[in-house]
């Protein structure tokens, strides 16, 4: 029976050494010594890296040296002792080496508190609680210090109060947790754990018992099954265990349900039966906190390809680390990541110039940022030639070794060798394998792995999962795991969907702001195309004929019908020029980048920070544009002759066509917010500029004809056509079918206006619902 599958009531064991004390938990062994990995780090030069192992066992503890220098029993050397009462040894010699006590812990004896730590990380520290406060934060002078970005400068302070220890959070972004819940304030109880960025905290007396998880934990799915409302079973009770450190592959046919058990293992589509563990903890339960050691990479890259690497990776960490960050730990971790991923000598490099390998490795390397415990990869290698595909790979295997599960869902089967694991789903997601890659070949009698698939195809995948089940591989392999608690589809509850944000809103924006104009500037075609639109625009404004422009007295002194038509005709330039410059600028803006906000929503980014940040830059950008066209287009002409609102007529057919170019704006995001493919914007584009030059009422009256003015009501060019027809007094040419809209007074021209930011705002409410439905779905779980 291995030490995973033990049972719960298997005894526990207290270590005393020095001034830390802590007490294991008979799930896993314990590794005590000097060097990286290990559960209980010693600083003694005579303790080896890894020193001396404690196993659990059904009837109890076991201690295994594995040092150079020995440990000892009095003045006895030991290789293998069984501890059965109360022993102390010395690590390292037996005059100065390290005094280690072990204590057996009985079934149900509670004269210390249970420790939940031991095991899911490795202890770094025992910090002595003086005084009736302490603080924990990223700065050297707090009394618990954890060198950690996702810790803030001053994150939480510990009181010791008459109704018992209360944690504070002091108001960070990434938060902080008592037993995987985010708490504001809370009065801890005996074995509650703290959690704090990568770090677990647990009060012991007046000892706060700090953990660290380096990478080490054990992940486990245990019976997972997922199941459609309508009753179809896309997972079928999916269990194996993997070790820190470990590479998994998950292959399959296509409708094995890869992609369904990817998103039960990371949390976003919890299963609906069966459970996922890291370090002893339940993800589900624990999510909350949990989120933060889960980095996910999808398969299409979602990368700003415009900017540079190191440029993409710094704006990631901006938004990722907590606001109090400095752009020095900032850039170090940046350049951190770039080393890790060997991509230091492309950091400078546009991300569309780089290779298909170097572009997967610059999408991982945005969620190393963090250091994530858990790193999820779906379908990583796809499109990428062979050589591509091998970088990858070993890319992965190297990140699985410096300290991280790495769980890759793939279709390509040419560099499985590189893999600790590997997991083959049959059609109807059922396991068909889980083991060493190489003994798959064995277990099917193939030659490769496409073979492998072919022969899944000739029976049912509930076929080839009773046959692993009942093989001696699966009992090797995966073990016995105990049957869920429950049977059939478990109650539902509702799970936190959104992320907690790093940073406020406020700092968001500015970070987004910055990125967004950082991604225009990079793009120097589009950023030139911007620039000239206007001028081009105002030239074709200048064909229309006529000297007298905006002046309807010089029209009418002229008083040809093409005179008089020319003003109607120049506002009506004008005005449809400003909704095509307000669509063209954002039809593509919002679904372009859907992936990119998809991952940074998960990750808590602000919708209204987001928001906000497209709509300041793109009103900016068409708002020069408005001013230029306008006036370019009106350069040299007349009129108009007596503006209503303010002393400058021009200015008020500025602030009309600016008025319509925005309002189009709004337009342009909410149908860039309802699609789902760039390419579906254009025919969208050609609709909206139809739909504002029919009913504008410039090319032909709308008022008084039956449902063709009342749905005039609801285009933005009929208001702003009004605020400029009412500025150059346009009725006057042609009273028989001026629109009432048009009469030259103040209050008219307010009312056209007020009823063009109406629509302003309501298209940006419908932007904001219409963004909102495409947050990360992850809304049940079992209650």
């Amino acid at each position: 029976m291995t030490a995973d599958h033990l049972p719960d009531t298997a005894d526990g064991l207290e270590v005393v050494v020095d001034d830390r004390r802590l007490v294991l938990s008979p799930t896993r062994s314990f590794v005590i010594g000097r060097g990286v990995g290990v559960d209980l780090e010693l600083t003694h030069p005579n303790v080896s890296r890894q020193h001396l192992v404690l196993e659990p066992a059904a009837a109890g503890w076991t201690a295994t040296d594995r040092s150079r220098n020995g440990t000892f029993l009095g003045a006895e050397r030991i290789g293998r002792l069984r501890l059965t009462n109360p022993t102390t040894v010395r690590l390292g010699g037996v005059q100065d080496g390290v005094q280690l006590e072990l204590v057996p812990r009985r079934a149900g004896d509670r004269s210390a508190p249970e420790s939940r730590l031991a095991g899911q990380g490795r202890l770094t520290g025992m910090h002595q609680v003086r005084g009736a406060s302490i603080t924990v934060g990223r700065l050297p002078d707090n009394d618990v210090v954890l060198d950690d970005l996702l810790v803030s400068r001053r994150h939480a302070r510990l009181d010791l109060t008459p109704a018992g220890p209360r944690i504070t959070d002091l108001g960070t972004g990434n938060g902080t947790y008592v037993n995987g819940r985010r708490v504001t304030e809370a009065v801890l109880r005996p074995g509650d754990v703290i959690g704090i960025g990568h770090a677990l905290l647990q009060l012991d007396g007046d000892r706060l018992m700090a953990y660290v998880d380096t990478g080490e934990n054990t992940f486990e799915a245990d019976g997972l099954t997922v199941t459609t409302p309508k009753g179809r079973t896309l997972l079928q009770s999916v269990s194996f265990t993997l070790p820190g450190r470990s590479l998994l592959a998950v292959i399959g046919p296509s409708g094995a349900g890869k992609s369904t058990l990817l998103n039960a293992l990371i949390g976003v589509r919890p299963a609906d039966v069966g459970h996922v563990r890291y370090a002893e903890r339940d993800l589900y339960d624990d999510y909350d906190e949990l989120r933060h050691r889960i980095a996910l990479v999808p398969q299409d890259d979602v990368l700003h390809t415009q900017l540079s690497v190191r440029q993409a990776l710094s704006y990631s960490a901006r938004l990722r680390f907590p606001a109090d960050t400095t752009e020095a730990d900032r850039q170090q971790r940046v350049e951190e990541v770039l080393g890790e991923l060997g991509l230091t000598a492309q950091a400078d490099q546009t991300i569309t110039s780089l290779s298909g390998g170097q572009r997967k490795r610059t999408s991982v390397a945005l969620e190393l940022l963090v250091k994530p415990s858990l790193l999820f990869l779906d379908e990583p290698t796809s499109g990428l030639d062979p050589g591509m595909d091998r970088s990858v790979m070993r890319t992965l295997r190297s990140l699985a070794d410096d300290g991280r599960t790495v769980v890759v869902v793939t279709h390509n089967v040419a560099n499985l060798e590189v893999c600790d694991q590997l997991l083959l789903l049959a059609p109807g997601g059922w396991v068909a394998w889980f083991g060493p890659p190489a003994e798959a070949l064995r277990y099917f009698d193939q030659a490769d792995f496409a073979d492998i698939f072919i022969l899944l195809g000739t029976a049912p995948g509930e076929h080839w999962a009773r046959r692993f089940s009942e093989s001696a591989d699966h009992e090797r392999n995966v073990g016995r795991t105990a049957p869920p608690p429950h049977d059939g589809q478990r109650p539902l509850r509702e799970l936190p969907g959104g992320s907690p944000r790093q940073q406020g809103p406020v700092a968001q924006l500015s970070v987004l702001l910055r990125r967004y104009v950082a991604v225009i500037v990079s793009d120097r075609q589009y950023a030139v195309s911007l620039a000239v639109l206007p001028i081009v625009m105002s030239l074709l404004a200048r064909a229309v004929p006529g000297s007298g422009g905006l002046s309807v007295e010089a029209a009418l002194e002229t008083g040809t019908q093409s005179a008089i038509q020319s003003a109607s005709q120049l506002l009506l330039v004008l005005v449809i020029g400003g909704c095509l410059m307000g669509t063209a600028a954002s039809i593509r803006e919002l679904v372009k980048e859907r992936p990119i906000y998809r991952r940074e929503r998960a990750i808590g980014l602000s919708l209204g920070a987001y928001l906000v940040s497209k709509v300041v830059v793109l009103v900016a950008i068409t708002g020069v544009q408005a001013v230029v066209f306008t006036l370019f287009s009106l350069a040299g002409r007349k009129g108009p002759d007596d503006p209503v609102v303010l002393p400058w007529g021009r200015v008020e057919v500025l602030l009309a066509v600016l008025g319509v170019t925005w309002t189009t704006m709004m337009i342009g995001l909410v149908i860039s917010a309802a699609i789902d493919n760039a390419d579906r914007g254009m025919p969208f584009l050609v609709l909206v500029i139809m739909i504002q030059l029919v009913f504008c009422g410039g090319l032909f009256p709308v008022h008084g004809r039956a449902l063709i003015e009342q749905l005039s009501w609801l285009v933005p060019s009929r208001w702003a056509f009004g605020m400029t027809a009412a500025t150059t007094d346009l009725s006057r040419l042609d009273p028989t079918t001026a629109d009432p809209r048009w009469a030259p007074t103040a209050a008219d021209w307010y009312s056209n206006a007020t009823l063009l930011i109406a629509i302003m705002v309501a298209l940006a409410a419908l932007t904001v619902v219409l963004v909102a439905r495409l947050d990360p779905q992850r809304r049940t779980a079992r209650a």
